[in-house]
């Protein structure tokens, strides 16, 4: 199978900066559920498919109003893979309702911090971390606390990296 982030399409936004100035980010995709059996096309099969976030994030760079300086940016964006097809699926949520935020849109993450191998931001009004522990999701780690209480939760494939920026020309 191809991993679901080939296909991510990201475009990395630039700005001018200072050339000291080493940017940060937390990207991947990572499957948020096992894999199951759903009909998403209403053709009578039900499909193998998988639930998926996607993440990119990069705190500011510089101080605001100074030369150089780059507001944070970064996003969620959750999604339905199909296993059998190596793609992902469009408006599939007809007939199904998750009770979350709707699928296969961006949602903006805030207040993106990055220490080391570790990055927190909020989004959908929870604080996340996430912990890259290296190549494969099985040694990475993400929580999420909601204000009650903080969670860890399995997820099922992907990875995660949270380190330095790619080099943008």
């Amino acid at each position: 199978m191809r991993a679901p982030i080939a296909g991510l399409g990201l475009v990395v936004l630039t700005a001018a900066g200072p050339a000291w100035a080493q940017e940060f980010q937390v990207s991947g995709s990572f499957a948020v559920t096992e894999v199951v059996r759903f009909d998403y096309d209403r053709d009578g099969q039900r499909n193998r498919v998988q639930f998926w976030m996607d993440v990119l994030g990069r705190p500011a760079v510089g101080d605001e109003g100074a030369p150089g300086f780059r507001p944070e940016e970064g996003f969620l964006k959750y999604y339905m893979f199909d296993l059998d097809r190596d793609v992902r699926v469009f408006e599939w949520d007809e007939g199904i309702h998750m009770g979350g935020p709707p699928p296969d849109r961006t949602y903006p993450i805030t207040a993106i911090a990055i220490d080391g191998k570790t990055a927190r931001f909020e989004a959908f009004n929870l604080a996340w971390t996430i912990t890259d522990g290296g190549q494969g999701i099985e040694k990475d780690t993400v929580t999420i606390d909601d204000g009650f209480r903080t969670r860890s939760k399995p997820f099922y494939a992907g990875d995660l990296t949270v380190g330095p920026a790619p080099a943008t020309p």
